[in-house]
């Protein structure tokens, strides 16, 4: 890049390096942007012709893009970029940006991620307008639900943010549950085997977590969406509602471990008053018929006898049965003794 001296005034007489010079300096975008306009040859009469759409054509993501043009547009009317939002929306990086949209304007992890995708950092932010949301892929009810957000901002502190779980802890906690759901997978494949040998007649599960998985697989993207929703708020249970946090990056098998481990005996009542609440009654039917066959003693589960504890009422019903045999026989004994002895010597038998 040349060390040119100030810009002309002009745009349509700028070199692409007045151009770069520009990006850098007044817009300061990072110079992997600003060198993609020295590698198009975009000089300051194309610029002065550019759109949106233009600048994302030259690879560069839509964050970056929308402050671009906006810096632009303020260019060409003659006046300076000014933000009507604290200075510390500004400062904040893609990262921040993310934390915000999820713990404050409460944005869904999807369109939040998108965010992060595309490069939005704080000094990008300030600039979106709602059309810039929807080239996002966002519905306009969202879009228009983090513009209030954005306004809410104005003669406010900074909110504070709690800090996310980092990718490679998430990872390392996904890996952890797909571990823990082989492991149930496998010692209810053992369970399983072992009470058909015992027991052919009836047929017993211990462990569930298969079988919401393979129900969970068989809801479309946004059905499941509204699967984890209903999750989050679920308080028909003496257990509380699983975190959303928990819920994020997850798939069908992690819920299903989770969902196991959080509910135990309860899991597939939980899951069936779910799938009714989101109109999935075919796939009710499915989890009532295994209702059924959930084996009645459960660890952890309240209100269910121990095999050890029917062992001990078994022993003492026993003992109980024989202590009442006893005193029946004591209790005829002293009655005949007494009958005996109260009988009158004249009615007595002459061989008495």
């Amino acid at each position: 890049m040349s060390k040119s001296t100030k810009p002309p005034p002009v745009i349509e007489t700028w070199t692409k390096e007045h151009v770069h010079r520009w990006l850098m300096t007044e817009v300061k975008v990072h110079q992997t942007c600003a060198d993609r306009f020295i590698e198009e040859e975009v000089s300051g009469e194309n610029v002065d012709d550019f759109e949106k759409k233009d600048i994302l054509d030259l690879g560069i993501k839509h964050g970056p893009a929308v402050k671009i043009m906006c810096y632009l547009e303020r260019l060409k009317e003659g006046s300076q970029h000014e933000s009507q939002l604290p200075a510390y929306v500004e400062k904040w990086t893609k990262k921040e940006v993310n934390q915000w949209l999820l713990q404050h304007a409460k944005v869904d992890n999807e369109k939040a991620q998108r965010f992060l995708e595309e490069d939005v950092s704080g000094d990008c932010l300030v600039c979106f307008k709602k059309q810039d949301f929807l080239d996002l892929q966002l519905k306009s009810g969202p879009a228009v639900k983090i513009l209030k957000a954005i306004d809410r901002l104005k003669n406010k502190p900074e909110p504070e943010m709690l800090p996310l779980i980092k990718e490679g802890r998430q990872s390392s906690l996904k890996s952890r549950m797909r571990l823990s759901f082989t492991r149930m997978t496998r010692r209810g494949n053992e369970t399983q085997k072992t009470s058909l040998l015992l027991v052919k007649k009836e047929e017993t599960i211990t462990n569930p977590a298969p079988i919401i998985k393979n129900i969970l697989d068989k809801l479309g993207a946004k059905d499941l969406k509204s699967f984890h929703f209903e999750l989050t708020h679920y308080t028909d249970s003496d257990h509380k509602p699983i975190p959303r946090g928990k819920l994020e990056g997850t798939d069908t098998m992690d819920i299903a471990t989770l969902m196991t481990n959080h509910y135990s005996c309860e899991v597939l009542g939980v899951t069936r008053d779910i799938l009714h609440k989101i109109d999935q009654r075919e796939l009710v039917s499915q989890v009532e018929s295994h209702m059924g066959q959930i084996k009645p003693y459960h660890k952890g589960c309240a209100g269910e006898k121990k095999p050890e504890d029917m062992e001990k009422s078994d022993s003492l019903s026993s003992s109980t049965g024989k202590h009442e045999k006893r005193e029946e026989r004591d209790q005829s004994a002293s009655f005949s003794m007494n009958v005996n002895i109260k009988v009158p010597w004249c009615l007595r038998s002459p061989t008495s």
